[in-house]
């Protein structure tokens, strides 16, 4: 999705998410080959990242997942216990790397990462951003409502200010904005849905240590999930090592 005012370059469609939280660090080889088969209508690019030591590792490459052998050989590989994936389909603006979800950004000496889908019309260009996309200027004025919110007095949490960032963007840009989105800081994955046409759903995988998290754009189909349910709007949720902790009220 791009910032308002750049040539569409394809008819109207919507980019997927995928997002993964482990109790130990883990691949994700049969839910991202699963996930890539949506890259049909989504072949504008595709990014995956996930963390080593702390550092967030991020790999992106225009094109479609479908077909690329980069993909194919880095799932299996990635091994993490935070792992996000985005397939585009870019609505406006050119295909290319520094357009491809997922963004980093570093914060208060923790890697950021964020992936969206939506759109936020008449955002400006952040004077952080390497790319044009509205989902990248979303993410820093996110992060900076976050940063601001971690530098206050009194300061009570990522999770309350994961929630501040999202009400700036909607005091900003308005309600009628679509916005889900995936964000992660290496420990906690935190999830929004803010797109009635394009729901987020949220499974259960069972694995021999315990078990995993797994958030996506589409109902996954593997013997190894559980049900998926629908993350209900407007709600903030809250994962990490493959535990269920927070669904926010309605935001």
């Amino acid at each position: 999705m791009q910032v308002q005012g750049e040539f569409p370059v394809g008819v109207f469609s919507m980019c997927e998410l995928f997002g993964m939280s482990c109790q130990q660090p883990d691949r994700a080889v049969h839910s991202l080959l699963s996930f890539k088969e949506f890259s049909g209508e989504n072949r504008d690019g595709w990014g995956l990242a996930y963390y080593q030591d702390g550092k967030a590792v991020i790999e992106r490459e225009p094109g479609g997942a479908g077909s690329s052998e980069k993909f194919r050989a880095l799932i299996r590989n990635a091994a993490s216990r935070i792992i996000i994936a985005h397939l585009r389909s870019a609505t406006r603006g050119v295909v290319c790397t520094n357009n491809c979800h997922p963004f980093r950004r570093d914060l208060c000496d923790r890697d950021w990462v964020f992936a969206h889908n939506g759109t936020i019309p008449g955002i400006p260009l952040h004077p952080r951003s390497e790319g044009t996309t509205d989902s990248e200027q979303a993410f820093h004025v996110l992060a900076d409502a976050i940063e601001s919110s971690m530098n206050r007095p009194g300061f009570h949490g990522l999770y309350p200010a994961v929630k501040d960032g999202i009400r700036t963007l909607f005091e900003r840009y308005s309600r009628n904005i679509t916005f889900n989105f995936l964000l992660s800081d290496g420990s906690v994955l935190y999830a929004f849905n803010h797109y009635a046409a394009a729901p987020l759903y949220i499974s259960r995988r069972e694995k021999d240590y315990g078990g995993a998290i797994v958030i996506s754009t589409k109902k996954l189909g593997s013997p190894h999930y559980a049900s998926w349910e629908k993350i209900p709007p407007d709600r903030v949720v809250v994962v990490s090592d493959g535990r269920l902790l927070v669904v926010s009220g309605r935001i």
